[in-house]
């Protein structure tokens, strides 16, 4: 290390030219460290594939935020069809059913269950689509 040299850490480095250069101090070789991780991720990602978005042609299926996919050869779903939906007569018979023996039965306290206990836990048990398990239940007075 050279007489003028404070810090511990003396590296030599060589440039891309092969010509050698110190590193007197912390900052420098961080410096340099820090640039040459930075110049090796810069190199790798300029030989990374570019990302690229799907087709809008033959064959591509369309998603929508709040809707269902649109799938090329897919016909469209019937209006009357309820099938998933929270007016489904399925899924509102399971709720009926699973909240007439849920307030029929005990809760853990001893004492028996709510109406509105009942119906958002029987919610959650039953649903089996977006639609169902998030809309408010409100029980009728």
């Amino acid at each position: 290390c050279s007489p003028n040299c404070r810090s511990i850490l003396y590296a030599r480095c060589t440039d891309e030219e092969g010509v050698e250069t110190s590193i007197g101090n912390r900052r420098d070789f961080a410096g340099a460290f820090i640039g040459t991780i930075f110049a090796g991720t810069l190199a790798s990602e300029c030989n990374a594939r570019p990302a690229v978005a799907a087709e809008q042609g033959q064959g591509a299926t369309i998603w929508m935020s709040g809707k269902p996919p649109k799938v090329p050869g897919q016909k469209p779903k019937d209006k009357n069809d309820l099938s998933g939906t929270r007016k489904d007569p399925n899924f509102l018979r399971s709720i009926s059913s699973c909240k007439s023996q849920c307030e029929n039965s005990v809760g853990p306290d001893g004492y028996a269950r709510s109406k509105e206990e009942c119906l958002s836990d029987c919610q959650d048990i039953c649903c089996s689509t977006y639609e169902q398990c998030t809309f408010a239940i409100v029980p009728r007075m």
